[in-house]
């Protein structure tokens, strides 16, 4: 049995050495005979060798709440069961992807000679990580998006045109408001289409000047539109005050063709609410948010002149439009204020750093420690700085495969803009930047 085993050692070790990239087979004796077996090439020993045996350390699925459970619960303890569910079900993501073996995959490519390996990733993991990974979608700027953008468009025409109408024949002050959000529509539209076209460019020049890519420019035409339309309302509740105190003190009638008018841009804007709200990104949410607001606009606006007509209120329709336009100014501070914070770098969502600790601690059995994470918002995704601690006898060559492996596979994750590894042979070393 020593002899057979000895026999196993040696062939395991000449075929580490070999240049070829196959498996290679040899046979052994054994006490009850010859047999063939299969031996791993050396790029799948160093794989094995780096990355180890990483299967997941518990099995999460047996934690989850299932819904019939949920529904028995009070609501608060309902919502944290949720959240919780929500983290388990990230945690599975991150384990299918690991255990599919694409972390030696990577590995092994980096062993292998190669003329140029500019231009492209290991093992295709931006490709092979979207199979495992359903927590979100990337943004598709030049199919979706553009069609949702399309959608609204001539869903604004044809509101802009009916609103006109019946401000010509009511000049209702409710009908007004309603008529300036349509126009700001036209303006929202624009700066979207705008940012997601300059976004989905790509050329040698903007490669140049922007090497991480545009991809801010779409929070930022969001941030742009937020405050005009501040600015607008706040300009329309300055005319609605005036109104209560200098207008005519006689009601506001509207006609049937205006109330169909004003109906069918509350079921238009339902849709457009409905469909959007389910594309992931920010330029389409902001849309999603646009279409809620026309919808309690134009309920509004259609309720105030009315009631007013009714019971003899002529104050009603300007008073609504004062309400409308505070409504507004308030909705829209609140995204200003959030893209501001992602713009300059607000620290990102706790659960999703926590995924990206788990990533970080199940990679490979060559991490020793993660001493350090920082993970901050670059516009709509995340930055991520990662410090582990390796064994400080590997290599240059291990230790460099090791963590550009590692830092493709934090960069697969969809909330991830770019990551940032940072390899420590000791726990306890600098900090690593100059506190600002």
């Amino acid at each position: 049995m020593a002899g057979a085993t000895t026999t196993l050692i040696s062939s395991l070790i000449t075929a580490s050495n070999t240049h070829h990239h196959r498996s290679k087979s040899v046979e052994i004796a054994l006490s009850g005979g010859r047999r063939l077996i299969t031996l791993p090439n050396r790029h799948e020993l160093r794989a094995q060798y780096l990355i180890g045996n990483t299967k997941s350390p518990y099995h999460w699925a047996s934690q989850l709440v299932d819904e019939e459970q949920l529904r028995k619960m009070p609501h608060r303890r309902r919502k944290f069961y949720e959240q919780q569910n929500e983290l388990i079900q990230r945690y599975i993501e991150i384990d299918c992807l690991l255990d599919s073996d694409v972390s030696h995959a990577m590995i092994q490519q980096y062993s292998q000679e190669s003329r140029s390996r500019r231009g492209v990733v290991p093992a295709n993991i931006d490709e092979e990580g979207q199979l495992y990974l359903t927590m979100d979608a990337r943004d598709d700027y030049s199919g979706i998006v553009t069609l949702a953008i399309i959608v609204n468009f001539l869903i604004n025409v044809f509101l802009l045109g009916g609103k006109a109408a019946i401000v010509l024949l009511t000049h209702s002050m409710s009908v007004i408001a309603s008529l300036v959000d349509s126009a700001l529509d036209f303006l929202c539209t624009t700066i979207i289409w705008l940012s997601t076209s300059m976004i989905g460019s790509s050329s040698a020049s903007t490669k140049f000047m922007y090497p991480v890519g545009r991809t801010r420019l779409e929070p930022i035409g969001v941030l742009v539109f937020s405050i005009v339309i501040i600015i607008s309302f706040f300009q329309v509740a300055v005319e609605a005050v005036q109104r209560i105190y200098t207008g005519p003190h006689e009601p506001v009638q509207l006609g049937i063709p205006s109330f169909t008018i004003m109906s069918l841009a509350v079921i238009s804007k339902l849709f457009a609410w409905s469909w959007c709200r389910s594309i992931n990104s920010s330029a389409v949410q902001a849309l999603a948010q646009d279409a809620m607001s026309d919808i309690v606009f134009n309920l509004l606006s259609i309720l105030f002149p009315v009631i007013g007509y009714f019971f003899n209120f002529w104050w009603l329709d300007a008073f609504g439009a004062l309400c409308l336009s505070v409504y507004i100014i308030r909705q829209w501070v609140d995204t200003t204020i959030e893209h501001i914070r992602h713009l300059t770098g607000i620290s990102g969502n706790a659960v999703d750093k926590q995924v990206i600790m788990y990533l970080c601690v199940r990679f490979a059995e060559s991490i020793k420690q993660v001493t350090s994470i920082n993970v901050y918002h670059a516009g709509d995704r995340l930055h991520v700085e990662v410090d582990i601690v390796v064994d400080d006898k590997l290599t240059l060559r291990d230790t460099h495969d090791l963590g550009e492996a590692l830092q493709y596979a934090i960069e697969t994750l969809p909330m991830v803009e770019r990551a940032y590894v940072h390899l420590d042979y000791r726990h306890d070393n600098f900090v690593g930047h100059i506190q600002r």
